[in-house]
């Protein structure tokens, strides 16, 4: 008895051990900056000078005499209803080709499609803004014989598509998780609907989209918050142009702290984001009622 609580005490010791660096990491890298940008969101503060206690007075400032805020707002928001069911769409199309057992070569198309999802988001977009350019870009070349010709992400019209069409691009890894999907469903699920005599149309839609309805769901949470946080495209492509079209919430906070030293109204922002995004992703889990786990319904 003994030696058994010996070697319990032991084992939580070591446990305790190995998952204190996490929580101090955690703690330090996470937590308390996230209490002190909480606190500089109610100051005004350059980081030169000392904070100043202003109460709500940033976030007043953001909704009514910030004339940026609501723009990089609409921005966001735009870019979010373009991406996030295009994606969703077009990588469950090209996840259901790619599951088609007479395709040839998957595994080669499988590294193809995947290969841009750990390309870095500084490369891929420094490579995209090459094939965006209106002067000497490929997409360009490429369309010059058929007579077409774009300014592409120097088109206020255009840049945020062509954002989106990038984001697109890079989502293999969603790709991957809908084929990881596909291969778990039970193959009898779509003999049952052979036997009724359904079609294609059919099993898709009382087989695969019920059963796959826990990653597309998954997706849906995962890109909306993605897009949400869209920087990087909009730093190195356009810097926010042209005439603000590509100013993302997160590049105009961005701006706030680190080239304009407004640190307390950058918090409110990150602050303002943080919610909206709590918000959303609450809004989703209780309206997912249509995401079948299996089991028996309650």
């Amino acid at each position: 008895m003994k030696g058994k609580l010996k070697t319990r005490r032991k084992e939580t010791i070591w446990g305790w051990i190995f998952v204190i660096p996490a929580c101090m990491g955690l703690l330090i890298y996470i937590i308390l900056p996230m209490i002190y940008s909480l606190m500089i969101s109610f100051c005004s503060w350059d980081i030169i000078s000392a904070p100043e206690f202003v109460g709500l007075k940033n976030y007043k400032a953001l909704f009514t005499t910030d004339p940026h805020y609501m723009n990089s707002c609409l921005v966001t928001l735009k870019y979010t209803l373009i991406f996030v069911p295009s994606m969703l769409i077009i990588t469950f199309v090209i996840a259901l080709l790619l599951n088609v057992k007479q395709l040839k070569g998957k595994g080669l198309w499988r590294v193809l499609i995947y290969i841009p999802s750990i390309v870095p988001i500084m490369a891929s977009s420094a490579l995209w803004t090459f094939i965006y350019d209106p002067t000497n870009g490929l997409l360009n070349n490429l369309l010059a014989p058929f007579g077409i010709h774009e300014d592409w992400i120097f088109d206020k019209k255009m840049v945020l598509p062509c954002i989106a069409i990038m984001g697109i691009w890079g989502a293999g890894n969603t790709i991957m998780i809908n084929l990881s999907g596909f291969g778990s469903i039970q193959q009898e699920l779509y003999e049952a609907v052979d036997i009724d005599g359904g079609n294609w149309w059919a099993r898709l839609i009382y087989v695969t989209l019920p059963m796959m309805s826990p990653l597309i769901f998954y997706n849906l949470v995962m890109a909306l918050i993605g897009s949400l946080q869209t920087f990087t495209q909009g730093y190195v492509m356009t810097n926010g142009g042209p005439e603000n079209a590509s100013n993302f919430y997160m590049l105009y906070l961005y701006d706030n702290a680190f080239n304009y030293n407004r640190m307390g109204l950058a918090c409110a922002q990150s602050w303002l984001l943080f919610l909206v995004i709590a918000l959303l992703t609450i809004f989703l889990f209780r309206t997912s009622g249509w995401v079948y786990y299996g089991g028996d319904a309650e």
